[in-house]
């Protein structure tokens, strides 16, 4: 039986944590038995584990490479593998000060490690770009596991407005401002939107929608099953998403995706099961609404369905592969020369 450490810093049920579930399912149960770990940051709390393989879900700084080193080196027999959750290219250009110190980051950060598990392959190709080993990187699709939002009926043909659905982390990033902002352009009855979730811009939301009466703004949900089944189709305008969880939930409900021209999510729009759009702005994003007025929304839903029927099989098969790897594919030296790295 293989030992798996999942090192986190974050055990709120987000998608990262949810995500885990999939090594609860038998077929990798029956091949590994897996442990929650605290990763903290300085090097003297690096742990020797006993465990065959080291999954890291935090993404690397500065801060924590120290950290990393030393886990490294109290744990050689290990193999350690980093699942890029966070950045990718769109993080880099809108969020990255210097690319040229965040990509080296990301070169010694792997060299720390022996494989590094991209969620998308976009991202995939950005880290091969930003210099980590294109030898190291395989993708492997972040998890779901709700299999009961395939039980939510097929899309019917509307009567009445659009319904829009949108939720997650009220913040920057997911860019729910402007799609909020989108909606002064449409009448009630012809567009509704609905967002659900919370974080920092949950007010600056509210404030926005008082005043657009389409548009209506609830607390987060644990379980969005009722409101998958209640709308149209889901819109996700992020400025940046690695993969995107939501579009893989809208897809196993059987409901369209207006997905932004940005890192992972267009691959969740392939097979006629969504719409790819600039979705920076409010105007653009109220054109490619205007655009998803005019298809067909039942074909899409059963497309989208379809598309993703496979994806948690592949993503069962992908993680069997990084378990089972032998170690002289993955098991790397513990003698490690990291000149300079302090004043990296």
């Amino acid at each position: 039986m293989i030992r798996i450490a999942h090192l986190l810093d974050d055990f709120a049920m987000g998608g990262v944590t949810r995500s885990l579930s999939l090594f609860e399912d038998p077929r990798i149960a029956r091949r590994a038995q897996s442990a929650l770990i605290p990763m903290q940051r300085k090097a003297h709390h690096a742990p020797a584990l006993e465990a065959d393989l080291i999954v890291i879900h935090v993404p690397p700084c500065w801060s924590r490479l120290p950290y990393l080193a030393a886990l490294r080196l109290r744990n050689p027999r290990a193999r350690i593998v980093q699942v890029e959750h966070s950045y990718t290219r769109s993080f880099e250009k809108l969020r990255v000060g210097s690319a040229r110190r965040f990509r080296l980051l990301l070169r010694i950060a792997s060299m720390l490690v022996d494989q590094v598990v991209a969620v998308s392959h976009s991202q995939a190709d950005w880290l091969a770009e930003a210099g980590v080993s294109r030898t190291k990187i395989t993708t492997i699709h972040p998890w779901s596991g709700r299999f009961e939002l395939s039980n939510i009926p097929d899309l019917e043909v509307r009567n009445g407005p659009l319904r829009l659905l949108a939720y997650g982390r009220f913040s920057q990033e997911k860019n729910f401002a402007s799609l909020v902002k989108a909606m002064k352009g449409f009448r009630r009855h012809d567009v509704e939107l609905t967002i659900f979730g919370s974080g920092p811009e949950r007010q600056e939301l509210e404030l926005l929608a008082q005043a657009i009466p389409n548009v209506f703004i609830h607390p987060a949900c644990s379980d969005p099953a009722p409101w998958l089944a209640d709308c149209d189709a889901v819109v996700l305008p992020s400025k940046h998403e690695a993969f995107g969880l939501v579009a893989t939930e809208a897809r196993l409900a059987g409901r369209p995706i207006l997905v932004a021209n940005c890192d992972g999510l267009p691959e969740q729009a392939r097979r006629g099961g969504g719409l790819v759009a600039t979705l920076d702005k409010p105007r653009n994003i109220a054109f490619a609404i205007s655009r998803l007025l005019t298809r067909n929304l039942p074909a899409m839903g059963k497309a989208a369905r379809i598309g993703v029927s496979s994806q948690h099989d592949a993503i069962i098969e992908g993680w069997i592969d990084v378990i089972e790897a032998s170690p002289k594919q993955g098991r790397m030296s513990a003698r490690l020369g990291l000149p300079g790295l302090a004043g990296a």
